[in-house]
């Protein structure tokens, strides 16, 4: 565990040979869910205590929720929908704007959240990569992924919000690091390798937005 601590600092800095030396290592998918374990447990306590302050020095929510309707349905390109259109579209816009909750949930749901997104990121990465002609294992590929979920301790620093330009440049960094993990757990060459990383992101990506369309759907009916 110790070790791949170690080697997060070659990670930010693109050093692919890491990866070879993570698919040499014996237990390395073991030691990988610890270190996501723990950068996850550490985000969460981050944005937990971030959560709490904001929502402690914020003005009252119902004021605010009413404020942001108001902003949205004024903007052009909704004045431009029907009446029967906006009318459905009000639902799912108070159910986003519902009442937030002190933050203590992101202790649980943050490392839980990165578990899932690395360990679904992984199969189809996997799936990606053997259609290209890959020859690693899965547990190779969990392994080295695991290891390039590293840039997102930079969200740890208190001026990079959890959102936002420096966010998505996390995003990128860690896409980054993952086609250095891919070209080493499976042996394939830039070009292939860069395809599996980025399909795999674009699958996950419309994942993501269709379970987010879902849950606002199922909040805008309830």
């Amino acid at each position: 565990m110790r070790g791949l601590l170690r080697l997060l600092p070659q990670v930010l800095l693109f050093d692919g040979d890491i990866y070879w030396q993570v698919k040499a290592r014996p237990r390395a998918l073991y030691h990988g869910v610890l270190l996501l374990l723990l950068l996850g447990v550490a985000l969460g306590l981050a944005g937990a205590a971030g959560t709490i302050v904001a929502h402690g020095a914020s003005p009252d929510p119902g004021e605010w929720a009413r404020a942001a309707e108001r902003g949205v349905l004024d903007l052009p390109i909704v004045q431009r929908l029907s009446a029967a259109e906006r009318e459905r579209l009000l639902p799912l816009l108070r159910g986003f704007l519902r009442r937030p909750q002190p933050g203590l949930h992101l202790l649980f749901t943050t490392p839980l959240g990165l578990l899932a997104g690395w360990s679904i990121y992984g199969l189809l990465a996997q799936a990606a990569a053997r259609l290209l002609g890959g020859r690693g294992r899965l547990s190779d590929t969990l392994a080295c992924t695991a290891l390039a979920e590293g840039p997102r301790a930079l969200l740890l620093l208190p001026f990079l919000p959890p959102l936002g330009p420096a966010a998505l440049g996390v995003e990128a960094w860690v896409l980054a690091a993952r086609f250095q993990a891919l070209r080493a757990a499976q042996g394939l060459d830039g070009w292939r390798a860069f395809w599996a990383a980025l399909t795999a992101a674009l699958v996950l990506a419309a994942l993501g937005l269709a379970w987010a369309l879902l849950w606002l759907w199922a909040g805008g009916r309830a």
